[in-house]
């Protein structure tokens, strides 16, 4: 959280500190007035999210550079009022104190417009950064992976294009690029698409727009996703089949490519839980031979996700709404927080290494957040295909309950606003981001221990009045028929149960033992399938 400031003092400097690792770049001026920034959002609706693509490694690498990505978005957030401002900022941010990262894709929202935004640093000899920036059109859908993604764009465009100037005569100065303005492609030059680039990257938007649009587009684009054909770009933007809800947007985010080309939950890695999760890295060797594992949108090695609303119809301090969770995409519950609070309970409030901060991540915190939804997260990988349609039913109950929250303190807050000013709506905002994080916090580690009880020891433990010793029926989930299958294909008659002569099948499927069978001799091993067939005859 980042309050706002005014009247800040001509020559006060800014430290800037390396998002990712904490790393101290420098100093920068700081501007005369900042805005309120919680998380990605602002106080005037203003949203920016990124993923990284790399790019050419010549030109990720900047001398005295003072900006990264990280800081970027948070020092845009707190310079900017709306999308196209933010643009205007990070171009001139970079083009003035340099470029510290790789290649980044942004997506920068408010009020009324989406862009899709791409730069990468001039390398070495030159400071700042080359981008373009498309805007999103109304009623239409983006994405981006951690590949660049804008190839050709409109060069006479405004209201729907904006560029740096330099953007075609920089790659031709760097020997990147001979063709004509017109041919030019950002992601051809700058991030050229690979085998990773389109199976570990674009193939997670694939999945987003094939869920969105009709059967058509999942064939069409599949050899492109899985890696097989490069130059069978996506379009950057697609247009729904039906007008998405906010429950359309986190039904996205949980997706692992599940029924699609790309589905990795029956094969060995996934185990007899049937998971879509794997251990990094990504690429492993064997035998001299490289193979993958598949990275879909919800993926365990996630550190946090939110989903940001930005409402056209209500005043600004009202606008941007942000469902915030500190885990993994598909297992997170995700707690509103508001772009105009001032405060955020203290299960999600804190400082990291873009202040300067170590994350203490070894340090076990049950206060925080981010440790009671990983302890969720790890007991659900544990056992995927029994503890997660679990875990799924009550992400939809919290999310049901907190929405239903949200409207009635939004309702409150606007006749609050017309009533008694914006101080008072914005406070009233102010609390219910605090408390609904604290609800959520107790909520959560709640949760935990249900499914501890309940899925402890390989059992799945159900409540039942009417035992008298516990109240509970104790079930043995076992293997399914898929998994025992596996099992005796790789391992033969080594886990098959043995009988002996004396053991006999009865006409009701008992097991009967002979006793005067056993005369101290040898017992010649007959196995219980055996028996049985022999029972049959």
């Amino acid at each position: 959280h980042y309050p706002a400031k005014e009247s800040i003092p001509e020559g006060t400097m800014r430290d800037v500190y390396e998002w990712d690792t904490g790393k101290y770049l420098g100093a920068i001026p700081e501007a005369s007035q900042t805005y309120n920034v919680v998380g990605n959002i602002n106080e005037h609706g203003l949203v920016i999210g990124e993923t990284t693509f790399g790019g050419l490694s010549q030109l990720t690498s900047q001398p005295k550079a003072l900006i990264d990505y990280g800081s970027l978005i948070y020092i845009t957030l707190q310079r900017s009022t709306n999308a196209q401002d933010a643009i205007r900022t990070i171009a001139d941010l970079l083009d003035t104190y340099g470029y510290y990262s790789e290649g980044e894709s942004f997506s920068i929202a408010d009020k009324s417009e989406v862009w899709h935004m791409e730069l990468i640093g001039r390398g070495k000899d030159k400071v700042g950064a080359v981008w373009v920036a498309m805007k999103i059109p109304d009623g239409y859908v983006g994405g981006h992976a951690n590949q660049a993604r804008i190839t050709t764009f409109p060069q006479n465009d405004a209201g729907n294009c904006l560029f740096s100037d330099d953007v075609v005569d920089f790659a031709r100065d760097m020997g990147l690029y001979e063709g004509s303005d017109e041919d030019f492609s950002f992601s051809d030059t700058y991030d050229p698409v690979t085998f990773e680039g389109a199976r570990f990257s674009d193939a997670r938007v694939w999945s987003m727009f094939s869920a969105l649009s009709d059967e058509s587009f999942q064939s069409q684009y599949a050899d492109y996703a899985m890696g097989t054909n490069l130059t069978n770009r996506m379009p950057l933007f697609i247009q729904p089949l039906s007008k998405l809800s906010i429950s359309d947007v986190y039904d996205r985010f949980s997706n692992h490519y599940e029924d699609s080309p790309l589905d990795f939950s029956s094969d060995a890695g996934a185990g007899r839980g049937h998971s879509p999760n794997r251990p990094r890295p990504l690429s492993w060797d064997y035998q001299q031979v490289t193979y993958i594992n598949e990275r879909s949108i919800a993926t365990p090695q996630t550190g946090w996700n939110y989903v940001a609303q930005v409402r056209g119809w209500l005043p600004r301090e009202l606008a941007a709404v942000m469902w915030f969770g500190a885990d993994d995409s598909s297992t997170a519950p995700r707690v509103p927080v508001y772009g105009c609070a001032t405060q955020l309970s203290p299960a999600y409030a804190g400082v990291g290494p873009q202040d300067g901060v170590p994350n203490r991540v070894l340090n076990f915190d049950l206060t925080k957040a981010f440790f009671v939804q990983n302890m969720v997260s790890n007991l659900a990988y544990s056992r995927w295909d029994v503890i997660y349609p679990v875990l799924s039913n009550r992400l939809g109950e919290v999310r049901e309950s907190f929405h239903s929250q949200t409207m009635i303190v939004e309702t409150e807050a606007l006749q609050l606003y017309h009533t008694h000013g914006k101080e008072a709506a914005v406070e009233h905002l102010t609390a219910a981001t605090v408390r609904f994080g604290d609800e959520m916090q107790s909520l959560w580690f709640q949760f935990y221990g249900e499914l501890f009880v309940r899925f402890r020891d390989g059992y799945d433990i159900v409540p039942d009045v009417d035992n008298t010793e516990c109240e509970c029926e104790v079930k043995n989930v076992g293997f399914s028929d898929d998994w025992k299958s596996r099992i005796v294909q790789e391992t033969a008659t080594h886990y098959e149960e043995i009988l002996s002569y004396g053991v006999s099948i009865g006409e009701d499927g008992h097991v009967i033992i002979d006793k005067d069978a056993f005369d101290g001799t040898d017992v010649k091993p007959l196995t219980k399938n055996k028996l049985l067939l022999k029972a049959m005859m």
